[in-house]
């Protein structure tokens, strides 16, 4: 079956998403389903918590902190001061995720994910959010 041709002027740059707000949009999809994990009362989760030392006090606000990141990462793609903030602190929180790991001796491969998150959310900030509020501020002026 052959490809019926795009109309000319259908799609224009903004109407497709760039692999950055695609990027985005994506990191924000896996912290929903990374904070719906770590709400679900598990043994597992509980053990790898336990294992990397985190404090109970602090286990309730991890699947807040992932929401409300989620939330800000969708945000920043139409407020980008949202979104670099929002980045930002992912960038910290996931360094801090990486830094537990290697306190506890963990394979490198274990921290992968963490460490490939918090790269994520490095690209976005200063790929996606920092380049769109200099845009923003020149548009103003």
């Amino acid at each position: 079956m052959a490809r019926r041709p795009i109309p000319h002027g259908v799609y224009t740059l903004r109407t497709v998403p760039s692999r950055l707000e695609q990027l985005a949009v994506g990191l924000a999809g896996l912290q929903v389903l990374d904070a719906i994990a770590n709400a679900l009362p598990r043994r597992l989760v509980k053990a790898h918590l336990d294992h990397l030392g985190v404090p109970n006090d602090l286990r309730p606000v991890l699947p807040v902190i992932k929401v409300t990141t989620a939330a800000g990462l969708l945000v920043g793609l139409k407020a980008p001061r949202v979104g670099a903030m929002t980045s930002a602190l992912l960038v910290a929180y996931y360094a801090a995720a990486v830094r537990f790991h290697l306190l506890t001796n963990d394979h490198p491969v274990v921290a992968a994910p963490a460490a490939a998150f918090g790269a994520s959310a490095a690209l976005t900030l200063v790929a996606l959010y920092l380049p769109a509020i200099g845009r923003t501020e020149t548009i103003r002026t």
